[in-house]
């Protein structure tokens, strides 16, 4: 049975990194090309003979600062089909990454996110694999369940020695300027609930609301 659920597990992990191959191209290629848009206009200033020694060190400098972003954004990527065993981040981290990722598309549906966590609640440490796949997961399953545009809202709040966060959708009256479709397959509750089960984390749902209750990692 272990095995079944850690394939069911596995079989929800690649439905969300389809689901997330744009968001995760659009990141990386916009790291990449302000390098490229750095380099051209050095190359276009020394054609143009105004590339002096202290102009070119600037755009070098340029590049560099660029070319570093863009290897801290692909070592994020890679951590999302790769996770560090024992990772932590924190929980408004998390979210943010996961609403920026899960809303790649979301200025064509007309879907908005609002997000309330204390400081208290956004602060705590918790597992960098378990928070990411599982926010992501209820918002992609949030936004397949219901068609057309959106209002999700996300809520922290600290309980004792966990955090939960409680996730809805709400139909929205704006007008999407494209028709809603879903990527590849929907997700659903179950799915959610399988990955939840699969890092032991507490996920109950009721009267559309989903909270996700993770457990603080302790600072050592």
């Amino acid at each position: 049975m272990q095995t079944v659920a850690r394939r069911d597990a596995d079989s929800v992990r690649y439905i969300v990194l389809r689901k997330l191959a744009s968001g995760l191209r659009h990141t990386m290629m916009g790291e990449l090309q302000s390098i490229q848009f750095l380099a051209e206009l050095g190359a276009r200033k020394m054609e143009d003979g105004k590339g002096d020694v202290e102009r070119t060190r600037e755009f070098i400098g340029k590049i560099s600062v660029a070319a570093g972003e863009a290897i801290g954004t692909c070592h994020s990527v890679i951590e999302w089909l790769r996770p560090e065993q024992g990772a932590v981040t924190t929980l408004g981290e998390a979210v943010n990454q996961c609403v920026k990722l899960a809303g790649d598309d979301w200025r064509m549906r007309a879907t908005q996110a609002s997000i309330d966590i204390p400081e208290t609640a956004s602060g705590a440490r918790v597992s960098k694999s378990a928070a990411r796949e599982l926010i992501v997961t209820t918002v992609l399953a949030l936004t397949d369940e219901q068609p057309g545009s959106l209002d999700i809202e996300i809520v922290g709040a600290l309980t004792g020695e966990r955090v939960d966060l409680r996730l809805r959708a709400l139909a929205s009256k704006r007008s999407p300027p494209l028709p809603s479709s879903v990527v590849y397959h929907t997700l659903d509750w179950e799915d959610v609930a399988n990955l939840a089960a699969a890092h032991d984390v507490i996920c109950t749902r009721e009267n559309g609301t989903s909270t996700l209750r993770f457990a603080i990692v302790p600072v050592r």
